[in-house]
């Protein structure tokens, strides 16, 4: 008689789980390093290296949005969330880094509209491990 295998992770399988997307395994650790790198060199006050970084990080947020958006709800949000405060932060660290005021008419509403889209994503999913906040 022969073995039958066992089905991979991702499969399709009915009732299964989906496997870990391309955004969750490459893309979002991808794109907590550059947003923390980019935070490292402002504090540096190294300025085109944060301003690079500050790119990457942008870009690799938009990458979770295109790559998730067909993904549960919740993610949906708390990608949009994530990005919110992904441009309220490059707001922030270029005004810093040029020598000019914070622009609050920009980044307070950006941060607002970051964390009420955490929030719904929190309610959508009810559980907030997925939210990718980790370490900030």
């Amino acid at each position: 008689m022969q073995e039958q295998a066992a089905p991979q992770v991702g499969s399709g399988a009915e009732g299964e789980e989906p496997g870990p997307s391309f955004a969750k395994r490459v893309v979002d650790p991808l794109n907590s390093v550059t947003w923390f790198t980019m935070d490292a060199l402002w504090m540096c006050k190294l300025a085109w290296p944060a301003y690079t970084f500050a790119a990457l990080t942008v870009v690799t947020g938009l990458w979770l949005l295109v790559f998730g958006w067909r993904r549960k709800r919740g993610v949906l949000f708390a990608d949009l969330g994530l990005n919110c405060w992904i441009a309220m932060n490059t707001v922030w660290l270029v005004a810093d880094l040029s020598g000019r005021q914070t622009p609050f008419e920009v980044t307070v509403p950006l941060a607002v509209v970051g964390a009420a889209f955490i929030a719904v994503a929190a309610c959508c999913g009810q559980d907030v491990g997925p939210l990718r906040i980790h370490g900030r």
